[in-house]
This record gives C-alpha cells, structure tokens and sequence, in this order.
C-alpha cells in the first residue's frame, strides 16, 4: 500500500476522515455523501464520481485522477488500515512541510537562484492577499541569517508558530551537518 502525501490529506483531512468512518461503517454514510457532494459542487468532480461509487461498492479507478485526487484516495486507503493515522497526520504534514522549507531556505542561502525566487514569490503572494509578517517572510527573514526562534515568533506573529519552529529547526539542524 502506497502511502499518501501528507500534506495533500492534511488539506482534505476532514474528507478522509468521513469517507473512512463510512466504509468502517463508524458513522452514517449521509455525512461522507454530503461531503463528496460538496467536493463535487467545488469542481472535483471525478474524484467525487470515484468516492460514490467506491462507497457503492465499486473498487476505486484511480487512473482518470490527477496526482492529488490519487492522493486522497491513497490517503482513505491507508487510513482505513492505519486509523490512527489520522491523529498524527497534521504534525506529519508539517514536519515534510518544515523540511522542504528549511531545504529551500538553505539552499537560498548559498544562493540558488531558484529557491530564492520561490520565496521571494511566496512573500510577495502574501502581501498581495494582504498579509504581512507572515511565514513567508520569516523565511526570507532566515535567508538572511536571522536565526532567534523568539524573534522571529515576534516579528512575524501571522506565520504559524509551530510551522515556524519546525522549519528553523531543520535549517539550523541541516547547517550543522
């Protein structure tokens, strides 16, 4: 069994979770239905049409999926067998999520020019949705050598402050290798 992109299921947690509860028969089908409808409505249409008839009865046929609605569907499959999956899967999509941060920040430093860009990017789409002292500005903050932990929380109070640390701490940890 493939396991699933964390951060794709962190983002669709609340799905997986129900579509799981029904086929474990944990909780009535009308909620996992309401939520494929709602996804649905949203535009994910083969990945809804996928859901029903897979709570239908039908095997799932991943092949007309893209990469993250496959993602979905590898994340239902592996939290039906792991359950407990689910409790951690916020902090294990932060933790993959600190760490390709930290890689890019890292990598910004000795000036790779594409992983400056990216960040450069995400700082200015923040701004351009109007937030300010972001996440994405404590990493072009790291960029440029800021390393206090308690500064950083500071200065950038709109940045999630567990991302914030996880990702400082991979950086500091792949600077001391």
């Amino acid at each position: 069994m493939q396991k699933p992109a964390s951060q794709v299921c962190a983002a669709h947690s609340e799905l997986i979770t129900a579509v799981v509860a029904s086929r474990r028969a944990e909780q009535p089908h009308e909620s996992a239905i309401a939520l494929i409808e709602q996804y649905r409505n949203d535009g994910w249409v083969q990945l809804a049409h996928v859901l029903t008839t897979w709570l239908n009865g039908a095997e799932p046929d991943i092949a007309r999926l893209d990469a993250e609605d496959q993602h979905i569907v590898f994340g239902i499959e592996y939290a039906t067998q792991r359950p407990e999956w689910l409790d951690t899967l916020r902090d294990e999509a932060r933790q993959e999520a600190a760490q390709a941060i930290a890689q890019m920040i890292f990598a910004a430093t000795w000036g790779d020019f594409d992983a400056l860009e990216l960040l450069s990017s995400m700082r200015e789409a923040a701004e351009d949705a109007g937030v300010e002292q972001s996440a994405a500005h404590a990493f072009v903050a790291m960029v440029e050598g800021e390393r206090d932990l308690t500064r950083l929380h500071k200065k950038y109070p709109n940045a999630e402050g567990n991302l914030l640390t996880a990702v400082l701490n991979q950086l500091t940890q792949r600077e001391t290798e």
